[in-house]
C-alpha cells in the first residue's frame, strides 16, 4: 500500500534532517512512501513545492495559520497514499515502522493504528524523570500484541497510521496553536472514529522514539503542559460529553482524596493541581461563554436569570 508521511513543523526546522534520515532508512518500498511536510510559520520558511529524498517522493506545503491540527489536516488534504502517517519533527521511528503499522491495519483491518512512543532524552535531559510527570510525554504501559485501543492504552500523536478513506480530519480546537500548549487532538480524533464505528488499535511493535528536551522538563514547563492538558480534557468533553477520556489517568483520579495519591512524587502531585485547575478552568469559561450566548439569542429562562 502506498503511504504518506505527514510531518508538521513550526519552530522546529533543525530537527527535520534527523528525521528525514529515519524515514530513509524505512524498510518500506521507498517508492510507495511519500513525505508531505507542512511549514506552519506565518512566512514559510522552507520553500515550497516538489522535492525528493533519495527516490522517495516529498513535498512542502505552507500554512500560515497557527495550529497543529490545522496544520496536519493540510498535509492529510495533500496527502496521495491509501494509509496517512502522523509523526513530529523531532521524532525518531525505528526502521520498520511504516512496515508493521500497514501490517496492523491490513490484518486487523482498522481505520486507525497508535504505535508505541518511547522516549529519548536531548541536550543533557537526565532520563530520572518520576514516572507519573514522564506521563505527560509517553504512556507507561504498552500491549504485548495489537490489540483494540482502550484503557489503560492511548494513541499519541507522533505515531500515527489513518486509512485516507474517509478522510482523516483533526478538530482544530484541539492540538498545540502558537503560545497555547493544548492537546488531546489525538485523543479526540481516536474517540470520534470510535464513536463513528471504526476500529482503533495499539500497535506495540511499530515504534517512535519521542525527544524530550531539558526545557520541558522544568518545573514552570511541566505545571504549564498539565494545565493546558486540563484545558485540552475539559474542550474535548464538551465535544464528546460522557467519553471515558483516558491519557495518563481519567481526570477523576486526579481529584481522588490525597491519601490515594500518596504515593505520587511532588512533582507528580503539582502536575495534579496543574490538570485541574486547567480543567476547571476552562469548564468555567466555556459555561460562561455559553450562559452569555442564551442571553444574546433570549434564551435564558426567567427562572435563569439570577444565576449570574
Amino acid at each position: 500500500m502506498r503511504m504518506s508521511i505527514v510531518v508538521a513543523v513550526r519552530g522546529n526546522i533543525g530537527a527535520l534532517g534527523d528525521l528525514a534520515t529515519a524515514i530513509r532508512a524505512q524498510d518500506y518500498p521507498a517508492e510507495d512512501l511519500e513525505l508531505i511536510v507542512v511549514d506552519n510559520h506565518p512566512v514559510p520558511v522552507l520553500p515550497p513545492g516538489p522535492y525528493r529524498l533519495g527516490p522517495m517522493p516529498c513535498r512542502v506545503v505552507h500554512e500560515k495559520q497557527a495550529g497543529l491540527s490545522r496544520a496536519r489536516n493540510a498535509g492529510i488534504r495533500q496527502a496521495h497514499g491509501e494509509i496517512v502517517l502522523i509523526t513530529d519533527p523531532d521524532a525518531r521511528p525505528e526502521p520498520d515502522w511504516t512496515r508493521r503499522m500497514a501490517a496492523a491495519l491490513e490484518t486487523t483491518g482498522a481505520y486507525c493504528a497508535g504505535g508505541k512512543v518511547v522516549p529519548y532524552f536531548t541536550g543533557g535531559a537526565t532520563a530520572d524523570v518520576p514516572a507519573d510527570v514522564l506521563q505527560l510525554f509517553v504512556p507507561p504501559t504498552w500491549p504485548q500484541a495489537t490489540t483494540e485501543l482502550a484503557a489503560p492504552y492511548w494513541a499519541v500523536g507522533c505515531n500515527l497510521a489513518i486509512r485516507r478513506s474517509p478522510l482523516p480530519r483533526f478538530d482544530t480546537r484541539l492540538g498545540v496553536t502558537g503560545r497555547r500548549h493544548l492537546s488531546c487532538e489525538e485523543l479526540e480524533f481516536t474517540v470520534r472514529a470510535q464513536l463513528s464505528g471504526h476500529r482503533v488499535v495499539v500497535v506495540p511493535d511499530a515504534v517512535v522514539h519521542r525527544a524530550i528536551h531539558p526545557a520541558d522538563l522544568t518545573p514552570a514547563a511541566v505545571r504549564g503542559r498539565a494545565l493546558w492538558h486540563g484545558v485540552s480534557v475539559a474542550r474535548l468533553l464538551t465535544i464528546h460529553p460522557g467519553a471515558d477520556v483516558y491519557d495518563s489517568y481519567r481526570l477523576r483520579d486526579a481529584l481522588a482524596p490525597a491519601r490515594l495519591r500518596s504515593r505520587k512524587s511532588r512533582r507528580g502531585a503539582v502536575t495534579d493541581v496543574a490538570r485541574v485547575a486547567g480543567l476547571r478552568a476552562e469548564r468555567l469559561r466555556l459555561a460562561m461563554a455559553r450562559t452569555s450566548t442564551h442571553r444574546e439569542r433570549g434564551e435564558v429562562r426567567d427562572g435563569e436569570r439570577g444565576l449570574l
